[in-house]
C-alpha cells in the first residue's frame, strides 16, 4: 500500500474560491511526478459558523473569529472547490461541531478528519461515532497526554469503526528539535498499526520529517499548503510550492531506500550470485564409486577455496543432508551436482518453521525465548499444506497454554478428549471452528478477539481463513497426549506425526 500525503488547505484559500482552485491546481501538478509511489489528499476545515461561533464574538476583532468569519466560502464556492478537487485527489475534511459532520457525510468525502482539539470533545465524537461510524477516520493526537490518547482509541476500537491515528505536535510552527518523532515509535509499540502517520505543523523548511517518521513506519503524512501572491501571505506553518517539493523529494528518497520485504525478496538471488564466488567449494579426498551406493561423509570431503560452476559449497553440508553417488568420481576432483544425489531430511520442516516466524512478525505475537515447535502432519509432513497445525507448548501443569498457528486452507482434523476443557482465544487472523455436540454440528468464523470454549467429549475442528495465517492462545486444563482421540483412525495409526525442532 503506497503512502498517503494529505495537502491542508485548511483556511489557506483566504475565502477566495479562485486563490483556493489555484492552491489545488499548483500542488496537483507538483503531486504528479511522485503519483506512483504516494497518494495523495487534500484536506478542508468546516465549521458551521452561525453555530460554531457564540452571537456575541460574532463582529469582534478576536483573532481566530475573524478569521473564520472573513476566510468563510458560501455553499456553491465550496461545491466548486471540492468537486474540483475530487478529480486528483482523495477528499478528506475536519469536522469542528456537528452539523459539519453531517455536511461532511453528505458530500461524501473520503475521510472524515478529528482535529487535535477535538480527540477528546467528547459531545462530538459521540456524533461522529454515531453519524459516521461506517466513515474512514483520520484523528489527530497533539497534545494529548497517554490516558487521553488510551480513552481515545478505546472510545472507537470498542465501537469497531475504521481510525487510523497520527501523531502530532500542536504547536505552530513547530521547530525541529521539538518534532520528538520517536514517540510516534513509542505511540506505535502500545497500539501498534493504529498509529499510522504524522500530522506536522513544522517550519516550513524542515526537509528531513517525513522521511525520519517513513522510516519509523508511519503512512500518512499531513502538512499544511498555501500559495503567497500580491493579495495573501502564508502563515508561518504551511509551505510553498518549492518547499513542499523539496520536502516530498527526500520523503520519496526514504520509500526507495526503505523498499519492501517483497523487493528484498526478488534482490535475495543476485546477493547470493555474488556472494557465491567468495565460498569454498567441497573436493572429495577419495574416490566414489555408484555400484556401491557410496554415502559421502564429512570424513571423505574437504573445502578449498576457490569452487567452480555447478559444485556443491561448504555450506550445503550439514548433519541433515546426506549426499550418495550417481556415477563414478574420482578423488581430487569437485563435487558436483550432477555427480551425486543430494537429500536433506530437514527441508520441509525448516519451511514450516520459517513460515511461522513469518506469521509472527506480521501478528506480532510475542511468544518466550527458546521456544520449541510441535508440528503435527497428520498425513505425513508431504500432506501438511492440507492438514496439520503447529504449536508452542508455553506452561503445562494444572492448567495449560499453548500457541497454536494454522495456516491459509490448512485444516486440522476432527478430534476430542474425554478430560481435557479448552478455551480459543484468537489473537491474529480468522479461523473457521466446527463443534459436534450430540450430533448437531456448528459451525463458527472467529476473528482476532474472538473467544470460543469447548468441552470434553465435544468433537472439534478447525481451518485457517487468513491468507497470512492465524494464531489462536489455547487456555485448558492439563493437556496430555492420551487425552487426544482423532476419529479418522489413519493419523491415530501414524505414529510418526508429530516433529519437533526449535523455533530459532
Amino acid at each position: 500500500m503506497k503512502p498517503l500525503v494529505i495537502f491542508e488547505i485548511a483556511n489557506n484559500h483566504m475565502g477566495d474560491l479562485n486563490h483556493g482552485l489555484k492552491i489545488i491546481k499548483t500542488y496537483y501538478y507538483i503531486s504528479k511526478k511522485y503519483r506512483k509511489i504516494i497518494d495523495f489528499a487534500v484536506k478542508f476545515q468546516f465549521r458551521d459558523l452561525d453555530t460554531f461561533i457564540h452571537q456575541d464574538y460574532l463582529n469582534t476583532d478576536h483573532p481566530q473569529v475573524k478569521r473564520f468569519t472573513d476566510t468563510k466560502l458560501t455553499t456553491l464556492e465550496w461545491n466548486k472547490l471540492i468537486n474540483f478537487s475530487k478529480r486528483n485527489f482523495k477528499i478528506i475534511c475536519t469536522a469542528f461541531d456537528e452539523k459539519s459532520v453531517e455536511s461532511i457525510i453528505k458530500k461524501k468525502f473520503d475521510y472524515l478528519k478529528i482535529a487535535s482539539c477535538s480527540m477528546d470533545e467528547w459531545p462530538l465524537l459521540e456524533h461522529i461515532a454515531k453519524k459516521a461510524k461506517s466513515k474512514k477516520i483520520i484523528c489527530s493526537l497533539g497534545g494529548a497526554s497517554l490516558e487521553e490518547i488510551r480513552k481515545t482509541i478505546s472510545f472507537f476500537s470498542n465501537r469497531k469503526m475504521d481510525v487510523s491515528y497520527l501523531y502530532c505536535v500542536a504547536k505552530y510552527p513547530t521547530n525541529p528539535k521539538d518534532l520528538n518523532l520517536d514517540f510516534f515509535n513509542y505511540l506505535k509499540s502500545i497500539y501498534k498499526d493504529k498509529i499510522k502517520g504524522f500530522s506536522s505543523h513544522e517550519m516550513p523548511d524542515e526537509k528531513l520529517s517525513a522521511s525520519l517518521a517513513y522510516a519509523m513506519g508511519a503512512k500518512i503524512f499531513e502538512k499544511h499548503v498555501g500559495l503567497k501572491s500580491k493579495k495573501y501571505n502564508l502563515n508561518k506553518y504551511s509551505t510553498s510550492p518549492k518547499q513542499m517539493d523539496d520536502w516530498l523529494s527526500n520523503l520519496k528518497l526514504a520509500i526507495e531506500r526503505c523498499g519492501t520485504p517483497q523487493k528484498r525478496k526478488k534482490f535475495t538471488p543476485m546477493e547470493k550470485n555474488n556472494l557465491l564466488q567468495f565460498k569454498r567449494g567441497i573436493y572429495l579426498k577419495k574416490n566414489i564409486n555408484k555400484n556401491k551406493g557410496d554415502k559421502i561423509q564429512f570424513k571423505d570431503i574437504e573445502f578449498a577455496f576457490p569452487n567452480i560452476k555447478n559444485q556443491y559449497t561448504s555450506n550445503d553440508f550439514g548433519n541433515s543432508r546426506n549426499f550418495f553417488a550417481k556415477r563414478n568420481v574420482k578423488g581430487g576432483t569437485a563435487l558436483l551436482r550432477s555427480n551425486v544425489k543430494s537429500i536433506y531430511k530437514r527441508d520441509k520442516i525448516e519451511t514450516i518453521r520459517m513460515k511461522v516466524l513469518d506469521l509472527l512478525e506480521k501478528s506480532k505475537v510475542v511468544i518466550a525465548k527458546n521456544a520449541r515447535l510441535e508440528i503435527s502432519h497428520h498425513f505425513g509432513i508431504n500432506h501438511f499444506n492440507k492438514f496439520g497445525m503447529v504449536m508452542i507448548t508455553i506452561l503445562n501443569s494444572k492448567y495449560c497454554k499453548k500457541l497454536l498457528f494454522i495456516f491459509h486452507k490448512q485444516k486440522h482434523p476432527a478430534q476430542y478428549h474425554l478430560k481435557k476443557q479448552e478455551t480459543f482465544f484468537i489473537l491474529y487472523g480468522k479461523v473457521k471452528i466446527q463443534i459436534t455436540k450430540k450430533n448437531k454440528k456448528k459451525s463458527k468464523i472467529l476473528k482476532a478477539g474472538d473467544i470460543i470454549t469447548i468441552m470434553p467429549k465435544e468433537i472439534h475442528t478447525f481451518s485457517g481463513l487468513s491468507k497470512d495465517g492465524s494464531v489462536i492462545e489455547e487456555l485448558s486444563t492439563t493437556s496430555s497426549s492420551e487425552d487426544s482421540f482423532y476419529i479418522d483412525s489413519k493419523i491415530e495409526r501414524n505414529v510418526n506425526r508429530k516433529s519437533f525442532i526449535s523455533l530459532k
